[in-house]
């Protein structure tokens, strides 16, 4: 069998990629974002779409005082972690090695049929940040 050669090829092993947000989010920053029907990014309000990846907590504009606000405005760049273990901010009680979809942005326990965006690595409380080994599927019906 020949070798292949790959040099020169576009693979792009970057963590993040950068997106249009949407809609104007007041608050991006370790959220779950789906695309919308434009191929732009929102806040995923549940588990029943294909997930993006999660809102680093760089995103969004400063404010007045200078301070990171998460702040997005529609049409704004948005950057999105897609792989690797990432923090969300937690919806609900979370515990290490279950299974997360969104619920309005936050990370709470995958149900059957809802798209993962990974698995808890860590133990999480109602808005505590989780840590989660990024790997998105959809999570199939227990028999």
């Amino acid at each position: 069998m020949a070798k292949r050669n790959f040099n020169g090829s576009q693979i792009n092993q970057s963590v993040t990629i950068a997106e249009q947000a949407g809609a104007a989010i007041d608050d991006v920053r370790n959220l779950i974002l789906k695309y919308d029907e434009n191929g732009d990014v929102v806040v995923a309000t549940d588990g029943t779409a294909p997930i993006v990846g999660i809102a680093i907590i760089e995103a969004g504009y400063n404010d007045i005082s200078g301070a990171e606000s998460g702040k997005v405005a529609k049409g704004d760049q948005v950057d999105v972690q897609i792989k690797d273990i990432g923090y969300i901010l937690a919806g609900g009680a979370i515990k290490k090695g279950e299974e997360v979809t969104a619920t309005a942005g936050k990370a709470t326990k995958a149900a059957d049929g809802d798209y993962v965006i990974g698995v808890a690595l860590s133990n999480a409380a109602e808005n505590d940040y989780v840590r989660v080994q990024i790997s998105k599927y959809q999570k199939n019906a227990t028999k």
